[in-house]
């Protein structure tokens, strides 16, 4: 049975756990000093904290609320590069918070001489990918946002070859590889797995 909110007409002393025997008269003291006991200055800074998530493993191993944060902290991170966002902008875009962005994507962020976040160049986060390859449909977890770029450029390649005929953008991805696999850009090979139904558009367009 999930807990009730903590007021001052409904104190919460918890029996167990890292603050067990205190009681608190609102949900932010009882945050407060759980943050506290974690080591945090308080609530607020462990939200800022980064929580990186740094092998496929790893990603694999979130709870499902953890890997939506992350994507859509990735996802902003993303919008500030290519739309040249403020972070609050692209975190509202994302359907996320700064905070979130800070958390998920702390390292690929810089505090600028104006006090607003830039993201850097590029970045060693990990992303877990759905990559159409030579071997077929595969999900790689990449380590560099290079890399992710790659695979981002290439599904846009096979959309519009799709959508218009024109296979000309699949020729820059010949012979090149990710995590391993050489990249699909036979016009005849991604016509077929797409009249299969083996690939869909939300395989393109989530990348």
């Amino acid at each position: 049975m999930a807990r009730r909110p903590i007021t001052r007409t409904r104190p919460y002393t918890p029996r167990s756990g890292l603050v067990a025997g205190q009681t608190f008269a609102s949900e932010r003291q009882y945050r407060n000093a759980v943050a506290r006991a974690r080591g945090y200055a308080s609530w607020a800074a462990r939200q800022r904290a980064p929580r990186l998530a740094s092998t496929g493993a790893q990603i694999a191993a979130l709870r499902p609320s953890e890997r939506l944060a992350r994507r859509q902290a990735l996802e902003a991170l993303s919008l500030m590069r290519r739309e040249g966002l403020s972070l609050e902008r692209a975190a509202a875009r994302a359907n996320t918070t700064p905070n979130a962005v800070r958390r998920h994507a702390g390292p690929a962020l810089v505090l600028a001489r104006t006090g607003r976040y830039r993201p850097t160049p590029d970045d060693q986060l990990y992303r877990v990918l759905s990559v159409l390859t030579t071997e077929g449909l595969v999900e790689l977890a990449l380590p560099t946002s290079r890399e992710a770029s790659l695979v981002g450029r290439h599904w846009a390649a096979i959309g519009r070859f799709l959508e218009t005929g024109d296979a000309s953008r699949l020729r820059e991805f010949e012979d090149q590889s990710v995590g391993g696999f050489v990249l699909e850009t036979d016009p005849d090979v991604i016509e077929e797995l797409a009249r299969r139904g083996e690939l869909s558009f939300e395989d393109i367009y989530r990348s």
